[in-house]
């Protein structure tokens, strides 16, 4: 059965029945009460509504997150019919882009007297709003065929204060490129791209953000301005005033309602609504209505996971005549009931809803019962926040990375310059485009536009650095040096490896029982990861070889549920675990995790930090040491010698790279011999991934739990006012404030202030100086909600979990790395609830360009899974820090992460054929492809007509020199036709030579010279026998008219004749056949 089935099976209700007639009916309507809907019942009789009457629909529930859960609810039933949210503004002022994007967006949508659905609350029914006159002086209306000026429309976007910038990126800007104007509307999920001709609009576009791809064709738009600018010039009315006549409304709680009026007086209030057709669900006065509709029903009752209980109650209906529905939340849930019931299918009928419902009930009239899969495992069910905006992540990791003139550079030869922009130079009335470097002495060097791969951004321009000197040994010295040290690094990994090989550990068995209730009693959906994940983690406990596994995953990802399931599989066999963390706090979150999480298992849970006695720490010894505690959790204090086990089976450590060296040794031997899984959020990437290989295997998370919502990040400077409004705004809504304030130095001063501000909240201050006893109690008390806003530095960075708290402030966020600032936000939003992320800076013209787009962009990518792109930037952008050590990470700062990674892949390239072959470790990721420059006297570039802005030309260049496959120059040609029009000669030539230069790298040739229609192939060292063979066979063919061959420095050169276009050189490589 699936969902439109599910809607006809409840249509066909007598009550579903008799609503729609009375409501179809001409003449005076009537008001409802409809008494006793239950769950998602109302969900349902409202999707049957919409669909059989032809109204504009308005549903007024309680407060944001009952119209969130319900607007979830309908776009799962009636996913064909968009229904839309109308928010109140409280958060505008405090930077939430969302919510004038929604007003707008449903403002335009009942400007147009088309039937619409529209989800709101009192709050925001009852503010004040444009008028419908002025909100249409403010849009400008197009159509595919409209003939208009373009200087006079550009005019017009002047006018509604849209910015001209050269990319468009967020609501209010726009861009002109020749005949194509790009623009993005406020109200708009995605920007418009109009393609003129001449002065006649030829074609309309949706397009993306993140690639400025189109993707849809329209052939009329409304483009509307930024409404809440001019809003004191603007006359107000009410959301009301909007509504179609034809209006019905939909009121949930009219107590509620009308109890809780603002700016619309009360009378006035009742007096609007009842110009509609009013339908009244929940508590209610019944001088609304004048009709009653009784539904018999009731909710879905709890099971308390008691599968037999369930099996009961739905055999027990099934007995009376009723039809029992589950719906399910995933394919993975799908396949959990399918094996629960599999011997009571008979029973029941399972509906895979991408989301679910938001509650079950059983309809009595009906003999129905709907249930939810959420509510029967009791977990947590989130609604889906689709928001309108979000800048996308491509475009703001791009950012990071754009040249700008001034910025350092470094060359993979010539070591670091300065970027000086893009030259044309002409000769032979040819021109070629290329990139000038400033070296030391003013030293100047010229890069072809093919030799892009060779240079990376190094620092911003706001950083005074040192230039090296062209000719210099300093820069060939510094590689020399770190391919030395790569190449130590994989010696320990051999050896590392081959005593892993010998070593034989215990092998656990199989899962009993307890394993399946314990995974059965997860509160939330597994990923795909968690999963497959789990599944590896156990295939290696239960081999005789010691385990030695690394799970990375972001933020949230659910890689503790990972480690509680691998924790207890050993204390299923009798066998002792150590949980390892970096920081007193974890430990102490850690514990009261896994405490939870396994109350109802056979377990003894016991940590060990500073917060501990010592008194009670050489209790804790005693009972670790006669086997009386099952898992210890704890710092650095676990490894040291007075630590003894009985029977240590796993041992687990969250975030190794954060431990000093003599812990890390003192590691090393312990996981010679007992199974050790290691958890961290800080991202491998692939070029470095080989100082793991073979030494310990690798889990990467990539899917993000369902069910929750990205958390809204907003730049603002400190201001006492904003500051009052965000905490005040949090704990109106039940929840509590992390306040992260770097400084222990005046953390009281702060305290101080904040308490004055708000003197009817409870907060606290809490910091690693502080006494242990003192910080525990703290830490505690704000876990248990007892205060409402915690003050601290970054002792709270890493696995603080508390659902709770759901907004996070970080003062001077401008001081803090990407990955930093993302570790911290992820302390919010672990519930059901929208999370707030507020980062609080001096005034924006104190901050530098590179501190700005850092928080740019961490603003942007805020969705869970954000922060493998972030860590990486953050790498390329501050170094490696702790990932790597101190020595690594030095190399990095003096070359640039870039140009490390191309050492790592030449060192293992060297290393391939001899150490790494011996010991059978694989090196699948690492090719010995040698990449092949070319030089010619052929037009090749992007002309200054075509692409006029440095930065995109670059980052085009850029794209194309590190193509590796055809099939990317496709999409790159489709982009630019796409978003620039038709393609010059020259540009498609230069396409054309990223064809020729991939066939001539499979050819293993290193450079190619075509000039003066000669082509000159030098071909590198690995070359085959079979292309030797091909091209003397073509040599002997052409009897040396056309192609000729020498050696120069041990090195074979091709020499071709009558090469006078890429096109050319394309046919003559084609002929070399490689077998």
């Amino acid at each position: 059965m699936n969902k439109l089935n599910l809607l006809k099976l409840f249509s066909d209700s007598e009550n579903f029945e008799s609503l729609i007639n009375d409501l179809n009916t001409k003449g005076e309507r009537d008001n409802f009460y409809l008494k006793n809907l239950n769950g998602s019942q109302k969900a349902l009789l409202s999707a049957h509504t919409i669909k059989n009457t032809k109204s504009t629909h308005l549903f007024i529930l309680q407060n944001l997150e009952e119209a969130l859960y319900f607007l979830d609810d309908l776009n799962n039933i009636i996913p064909e019919h968009t229904s839309h949210l109308f928010p109140s503004s409280e958060r505008i002022k405090i930077g939430d882009k969302n919510i004038l994007l929604e007003q707008i967006e449903v403002l335009n949508k009942l400007s147009k007297n088309k039937y619409n659905t529209i989800i709101s609350y009192p709050k925001a029914i009852k503010e004040k709003i444009i008028t419908k006159s002025d909100f249409k002086k403010n849009q400008i209306r197009l159509s595919v065929g409209d003939e208009i000026n373009q200087e006079d429309l550009i005019e017009k976007f002047h006018n509604l204060s849209f910015n001209n910038n050269n990319i468009v990126v967020e609501p209010g800007d726009f861009s002109i490129r020749g005949f194509i104007i790009d623009i993005f509307s406020y109200g708009n999920e995605y920007p418009y791209r109009i393609v003129f001709d001449n002065n006649t609009i030829e074609e309309i576009n949706y397009f993306k953000v993140s690639d400025q791809m189109s993707i849809d064709s329209l052939q009329e738009i409304d483009i509307i301005s930024n409404i809440q600018d001019e809003a004191e010039s603007f006359s107000t009315t009410d959301l009301f005033s909007y509504l179609p006549k034809q209006t019905i409304i939909w009121i949930n709680n009219s107590n509620f309602l009308f109890d809780n009026q603002e700016n619309i007086g009360l009378g006035k209030l009742r007096q609007t609504i009842q110009n509609h057709q009013c339908l009244y669900t929940g508590p209610t006065d019944n001088s609304h209505y004048n009709k009653t509709i009784v539904f018999q029903s009731s909710p879905q009752p709890t099971f308390n996971k008691n599968f037999e209980i369930l099996i009961s109650h739905l055999d027990e209906y099934r007995n009376e005549g009723y039809q029992n529905i589950i719906t399910v939340s995933s394919e993975n849930q799908m396949k959990r009931l399918q094996n629960i019931f599999k011997n009571y299918l008979h029973l029941v009928n399972l509906i895979n809803c991408e989301n679910s419902l938001k509650e079950g009930f059983i309809d009595r009239s009906n003999k129905i019962i709907l249930y939810t899969d959420h509510q029967i495992f009791e977990r947590h069910h989130q609604y889906k926040s689709k928001r309108i905006y979000k800048t996308e992540n491509t475009l703001s990791i791009k950012e990071l990375t754009d040249f700008k003139k001034g910025d350092y550079v470094a060359h993979f030869d010539y070591g670091i310059g300065m970027f000086d922009g893009l030259r044309i130079k002409t000769s032979n009335n040819k021109k070629q485009e290329s990139i000038r470097i400033i070296y030391k002495n003013n030293d100047v060097l010229y890069i072809s536009v093919h030799s892009l791969h060779k240079i990376s951004k190094y620092k911003e321009s706001s950083e005074e650095l040192k230039l090296d000197k062209l000719g210099s040994p300093r820069w060939k010295n510094l590689k020399e040096r770190v391919k030395g040290k790569v190449k130590t690094i994989a010696f320990d990994l051999i050896k590392l490896y081959a005593k892993r090989k010998i070593t034989k550990g215990f092998a656990f068995s199989k899962d009993t029982y307890l394993q399946h209730e314990l995974e059965a009693s997860f509160i939330f959906q597994e990923t795909e990861d968690q999963i497959k994940i789990t599944e590896e983690i156990k295939k290696d406990m239960e081999s005789t070889s010691p385990m030695d596994r690394l799970v990375c995953g972001d933020v949230g990802f659910g890689k503790t549920e990972i480690a509680i399931r691998a924790a207890f599989k050993a204390v299923a066999d009798n066998k002792q675990v150590a949980i390892l963390v970096p920081t007193t706090i974890l430990a102490l979150q850690h514990n009261k995790t896994f405490q939870k999480r396994l109350e109802n298992f056979p377990c003894t849970i016991k940590y060990l930090n500073r917060f501990v006695s010592k008194k009670d720490a050489l209790h804790i010894l005693d009972q670790l040491k006669d086997g009386l505690i099952d898992i210890i959790i704890g710092t650095h204090r676990l490894i040291s010698k007075d630590v003894v086990f009985k029977d240590l089976g796993l041992l687990i450590i969250d975030e190794e790279q954060k431990f000093g060296v003599s812990s890390k040794d003192k590691l090393k031997s312990i996981r010679e011999h007992v199974d050790t899984l290691t958890l961290t959020a800080t991202p491998i990437p692939r070029t470095l991934q080989f100082s793991l290989m073979g030494s310990r295997d690798l889990s990467i998370m990539t899917t993000y739990p369902k069910n929750r919502n990205p958390i809204e990040t907003n730049i603002s400077v400190f201001n006492h006012e904003l500051l009052k409004e965000i905490i005040t705004y949090e704990i109106t809504r039940g929840g509590q404030v992390f306040f992260v304030h770097n400084r222990i130095a005046n953390i009281e001063d702060l305290h101080h202030r904040i308490s004055q501000m708000c003197p009817n909240l409870n907060i606290r201050y809490a910091h690693g100086q502080m006494e242990a006893k003192k910080l525990e109690n703290t830490i505690l008390d704000f876990i248990n909600g007892d205060f409402d806003v915690l003050i601290t530095t970054t002792i709270i960075e890493n696995g603080l979990d508390i659902p709770n708290a759901n907004t996070i402030i970080i003062n001077n966020a401008q001081n803090f790395g990407l990955a930093d600032l993302h570790q911290m936000r992820g302390r919010v939003g672990r519930s059901n609830k929208k999370a707030f992320c507020y980062l609080l800076t001096p005034p924006f013209n104190k901050i530098k360009d590179t501190a700005m787009k850092r928080l740019n962009a961490i603003t942007n990518l805020s969705s869970l899974g954000d922060g493998f792109n972030i860590a990486m930037k953050d790498l390329e952008i501050r170094g490696a820090g702790n990932m790597l050590g101190a020595e690594q990470s030095g190399f990095i700062e003096e070359m640039g992460f870039s140009n490390y990674q191309k050492i790592i892949d030449e060192a293992i390239n060297e290393l391939k054929e001899s150490e790494f072959k011996k010991a059978s470790l694989s090196t699948k990721d690492y090719t010995n492809k040698i990449r092949c420059s070319i030089e010619t006297d052929l037009e090749l570039l992007i002309p200054i007509e075509y692409v006029s802005d440095l930065s995109e030309r670059m980052n085009l260049y850029q794209r194309l020199s590190s193509i590796q496959k055809t099939s990317e120059i496709q999409k790159i040609e489709l982009e630019l036709k796409d978003r620039f029009g038709k393609i010059p000669e020259e540009t498609i030539d230069l396409l054309e030579s990223i064809k020729l230069r991939e066939l001539a790298e499979k050819r293993f040739c290193e450079k190619i010279i075509l000039k003066k229609e000669k082509m000159i192939i030098t071909f590198n060292k690995h070359i085959t026998q079979n292309i030797l063979n091909n091209i003397i066979k073509i040599i002997q063919e052409d009897q040396g008219q056309i192609f000729s061959i020498k050696e120069d420095n041990n090195k074979m050169k091709l020499y071709v004749n009558n090469v006078e276009s890429i096109y050319d050189g394309i046919k003559t490589l084609q002929k070399i056949n490689t077998n």
